[in-house]
């Protein structure tokens, strides 16, 4: 698929999509999001790690895409809001991508296109990739709470919003991110590697 080898080009770059975006779970989130993954030897060597906050990364602008196109704003616009910003090729190969797919559940589909990216990308089997996943959805949760305190919207609203979502994570997050003035990308970046970082190496 055009997008992931543009993907594979960009991680090689030094993880050069890790700029574009960094987000979590869905209102039924599934068995990646059940619980914190937790095990005694790392799961994910560096250069998968890597890798896959890459992946993790594309995969917030892929959500973003897709809220875009469920509020009805087209692909032309989309690609004219994205033209010119760093990896726009790769963004704009994205939109591309999340316009031609069928979009239901955000959440849901941002796990897949994660689980996507990871397998062709990444080069991790599927049966590998769920604590990855679970990592990603917590960022997911970090990178909507920040555009969220950056709106000014209240954090009780917030936490409201992901009051479905299983565990105390969740609510965790949002209270990190609304006690911090960070970027987008910042916030994803440190619920990545908070969840990351106890099951990789390096």
């Amino acid at each position: 698929m055009r997008i992931f080898r543009a993907v594979a080009a960009a991680l090689s770059c030094l993880c050069a999509a890790c700029a574009v975006h960094p987000v979590a779970p869905a209102a039924n989130p599934g068995p990646a999001a059940s619980a914190t993954p937790a095990t005694a030897a790392p799961l994910y060597s560096a250069r998968e790690r890597a890798s896959l906050f890459g992946c993790s990364a594309l995969t917030d602008t892929a959500m973003i895409v897709a809220d875009m196109k469920h509020r009805g704003v087209s692909l032309q616009d989309v690609k004219a809001f994205y033209a010119g910003r760093p990896n726009s090729d790769l963004t704009l190969a994205t939109a591309d991508r999340v316009y031609d797919d069928k979009v239901g559940n955000i959440w849901d589909y941002a796990t897949v296109f994660f689980g996507d990216c990871a397998t062709r990308v990444s080069l991790v089997p599927r049966e590998r990739t769920g604590p990855a996943s679970f990592c990603m959805l917590n960022s997911m949760i970090a990178a909507s709470a920040q555009a969220s305190r950056e709106a000014q919207v209240p954090i009780e609203k917030v936490e409201q919003y992901f009051a479905g979502f299983p565990g105390d994570q969740p609510r965790a997050i949002i209270t990190r991110v609304y006690a911090q003035s960070q970027s987008r990308a910042e916030a994803h970046a440190e619920a990545w590697n908070a969840c990351m970082a106890p099951i990789s190496g390096g």
